[in-house]
């Protein structure tokens, strides 16, 4: 069976690194023409498989850029999403690039990327402020929110059901026998916070159970300088008077509530249960393995790339919402209540 050829036996061919042959196929600036067509020869020549996927056109012809405050660029959450878009980006024949935009004058940050990199599509990851978004649509560039919804800006918007989700983890807790729910987030760090709180309060009401304001916590996570900081909830907490179960706002949050109740000596499940949002790769080595809300990223990332080629056909069309159902991934973070508690 004939080895396949891969980039390092084209850079070691040419003598070139795997970076600078990887750039000359993809269309990357900082490549000389001379140098491009030459890597593109010696791939043809040795039959490299992945021609026709590297070879994609030029950021002037068809790149899509995505923006993400630089915090979140690293954020778990964040990579995985921005791993199954470019994933379905490229297998639709375009180039992506991802950018952390700066906390400091996002404004002209925002416009030297849209200057330099001149793009067909623009997808925008998490919350930037109305008045960033009202100026990218007055570019007449095609953009896509994710994670997101600008009710008063006509935008073309992808997102989970996070109210929906939050019913999943109620029905949940509730045929486990718990009536004593509490909830954990900040409705004001994002529209997904609160739209998992709305969500939380209405499937208490639908299923009859009561709220005890005493086990919900809307905590203020991030600071004067907009840093995040999940671990504050470790002294906020009563811990001498705790619900049998906590639904949290995202998997981050459930994380430190499971530590800071076991440095406690308080078990989890068998005292709380806890139920987190966006089920993280790292839900499953918790120690218990946390039952989650699914985020479902695949079916986000298609469904964003599909409307954005969409709009680009139909550009005169009406705005579309489209709301993605989550699911629960059943762990062991959960188990049945203490009759009597």
């Amino acid at each position: 069976m004939k080895k396949k050829v891969t980039l390092k036996d084209i850079s070691e061919e040419l003598n070139l690194s795997t970076a600078a042959i990887s750039k000359a196929l993809r269309g990357h600036e900082g490549i000389s023409e001379k140098t491009r067509h030459l890597v593109h020869e010696t791939a043809k020549r040795m039959q490299y498989k992945g021609l026709v996927e590297e070879s994609l056109p030029k950021p002037d012809n068809g790149n899509v850029i995505i923006l993400v405050d630089e915090r979140d660029i690293t954020e778990p959450h964040t990579m995985s999403l921005y791993y199954f878009i470019d994933s379905a980006l490229k297998a639709r024949g375009l180039f992506v690039s991802l950018h952390g935009v700066s906390v400091a004058n996002r404004e002209k940050h925002i416009a030297d990327i849209m200057d330099n990199e001149n793009p067909i599509g623009i997808l925008l990851f998490r919350n930037f402020s109305q008045k960033i978004v009202e100026n990218l649509r007055k570019t007449n560039v095609n953009t896509i929110a994710i994670d997101f919804d600008y009710p008063h800006i006509d935008i073309d918007t992808v997102i989970v059901d996070n109210y929906y989700g939050a019913f999943l983890a109620v029905r949940h807790f509730i045929q486990m026998g718990h009536l004593k729910i509490g909830f954990i987030g900040d409705n004001n760090l994002s529209f997904s916070f609160l739209t998992r709180y709305h969500g939380f309060c209405d499937a208490l009401k639908y299923w009859g159970v009561p709220m005890n304001e005493e086990y919900m916590y809307d905590l203020q996570f991030q600071d004067a300088f907009e840093d995040i900081h999940f671990n504050i909830l470790t002294d906020q907490l009563n811990y001498d008077h705790l619900p049998t179960a906590f639904f949290c706002a995202n998997d981050p949050v459930a994380f430190v509530l499971n530590n800071s109740l076991s440095s406690r000596g308080i078990r989890v499940p068998d005292e709380v249960s806890i139920i987190g949002f966006d089920n993280l790769d790292s839900c499953q080595w918790q120690i218990p393995p946390l039952t989650s809300v699914v985020y479902p990223r695949d079916h986000i990332s298609e469904r964003a790339v599909d409307l954005l080629l969409w709009r680009m056909k139909n550009p005169k069309a009406p705005c579309n919402k489209l709301l993605v159902q989550p699911e629960l991934v059943i762990r062991e973070s959960v188990t049945k209540a203490i009759k009597g508690k």
